[in-house]
């Protein structure tokens, strides 16, 4: 299995629909809930978000955790989904994170490209 857990940072719409998603196909979901650093618990980050449109939050939790050398990944729904879904298959298998943070922007939520890009990523996990 390529994914182990499922890392969480807040339930909104966005962490719901990856919630929802993840249990369906029984990986472990949690949640950050401060009493750790994130950046201890996190072993790597994939940021989804729509035509290269990422909040400068978003920008700037990769740049953090890109300077403590873990892993980073961006997937851009609206691009091609099987060159998208590939190419984080072949990111998870490289890299093996234990604790995948999942980000997005609560606008992904509405793109209805989203849920067939988990569709298709559900063939692969």
């Amino acid at each position: 299995m390529l994914l182990k857990n499922v890392l969480l940072r807040a339930q909104n719409p966005f962490e719901k629909v990856i919630e929802d998603w993840a249990k369906t196909k029984s990986v472990h979901v949690s949640y950050f809930d401060g009493k750790e650093s994130l950046f201890d618990i996190t072993d790597a980050v994939v940021i989804l978000h729509e035509d290269h449109n990422i909040s400068r939050e978003l920008n700037d939790l990769r740049s953090q955790l890109e300077k403590l050398y873990k892993p980073t990944h961006q997937i851009d729904i609206n691009g091609t989904i099987n060159a998208s879904v590939n190419s984080l298959r072949f990111w998870l298998e490289n890299n093996s994170p234990n604790n995948l943070l999942i980000v997005g922007s609560d606008k992904v939520v509405q793109n209805e490209r989203l849920n067939t890009y988990l569709t298709k990523l559900s063939e692969f996990i």
